[in-house]
């Protein structure tokens, strides 16, 4: 349901206006007090490889199916391929082109990548300024010529990068102190808005550790409403520190407003879904699938995936965001040659001179 993208704020659909208002791009309506959460009518929560009901033997055989996806809520998704559709809510799914030839040149384009488990972390390694995770160079500077910096983030996992072999919440699993985007909902919230807040991206990819399917896109996310009075309990414990959960006093105002406004409806990814299948099955490395039914499940994944597509959906200036699941057994070589493919056909389809730049803050 994509209300700002095609210019459309539904009236009855407060926390919509909650949420545009937490984002600062909300206009009428902002002035008021925040409007209260949605009713919960159910859950369509999801377990996913990087769910910690999930034992890293069974990440490394699951599949759709097997992961416990349930699916999204009876509001639908809309279209599965990520391309401007109507729906049958009046809204828009899909990713969505300014339809404008020209645009300004007056800032840098950015893309933002981000990551957690490996192999996700490592796939976007050369994508990091950071001379310690990426001590051989930044290599995201007009990436391929094609008009965009390209910025990675994603946290390390101590002692030995292997994540899976340490107990939930210890700091082998969640991410090293003063990593990026540590496997935890506060720093994860916290982290999300600084990077997305320094760098505006207009095209925003989250990743992180899937099951069995190599290369799975992720059509919807969201709709984990439990029926319950409070939003943090739609998300499982992270088992990290004295707050396990994202509580409205412990994540930034725009991730509380995107839990809100998303328990009982889903959000459609903005990303060109089939584009990116089509060449990202083409290189013959892994199976590679759009998941219509289920979401990025109610733990750590959905949680950034979610954050991913509402930035998308929510500012102005970007015109793709989504998240990708990566299987257990796809190599870091495989993971960085489909990284760098579908990266490539979303920059391609979205000329760098055709887009606007950021408004000022």
């Amino acid at each position: 349901m994509s209300y700002l993208k095609r210019g459309q704020i539904s009236g009855s659909n407060r926390s919509w206006i909650a949420l545009l208002c937490a984002l600062g791009t909300g206009g009428l309506g902002c002035g008021a007090g925040s409007p209260g959460a949605d009713t919960d009518t159910g859950s369509s929560s999801a377990t996913k490889a990087d769910d910690p009901r999930t034992t890293s033997a069974e990440a490394s055989t699951a599949t759709t199916a097997g992961e416990g996806s349930t699916g999204g809520s009876s509001t639908g998704a809309g279209s599965s391929s990520g391309e401007p559709t109507g729906s049958s809510s009046g809204g828009f799914t899909g990713s969505e082109s300014s339809g404008s030839t020209t645009g300004e040149s007056g800032c840098t384009k950015t893309v933002v990548l981000m990551g957690y488990w490996p192999p996700t972390n490592e796939m976007l390694r050369p994508f990091s300024t950071d001379a310690e995770q990426n001590p051989d160079g930044w290599v995201g500077e007009n990436w391929r010529g094609l008009g965009f910096d390209v910025y990675a983030f994603f946290p390390e996992f101590p002692p030995d990068g292997d994540p899976t072999n340490d107990p939930i919440g210890s700091p082998g699993s969640v991410g090293a102190d003063g990593s990026d985007l540590q496997v935890d909902y506060q720093d994860t919230s916290a982290d999300f808005w600084s990077i997305i807040d320094t760098h505006q991206p207009h095209i925003l990819i989250t990743h992180s550790r899937g099951g069995g399917i190599g290369w799975e896109l992720e059509a919807i996310e969201g709709g984990h409403g439990n029926g319950g009075p409070d939003p943090a309990f739609d998300w499982i414990s992270d088992g990290y520190g004295a707050d396990t959960r994202p509580t409205e006093a412990t994540v930034d105002p725009r991730s509380w407003a995107a839990m809100n406004t998303y328990r009982d409806v889903n959000a459609s990814s903005l990303l060109p879904l089939e584009t990116i299948e089509g060449v990202a099955s083409g290189l013959g490395l892994t199976t590679v699938e759009i998941d219509t039914t289920g979401t990025s499940g109610n733990y750590l994944s959905g949680f950034l995936g979610l954050h991913g597509v509402v930035y998308a959906e929510t500012t102005p200036h970007a015109v793709a965001g989504g998240h990708i699941h990566v299987g257990t057994a796809v190599s870091v070589e495989d993971a960085r040659a489909l990284t760098d493919a579908s990266l490539e056909a979303v920059l391609q389809m979205y000329p760098a001179d055709s887009l606007t730049c950021p408004k000022s803050r």
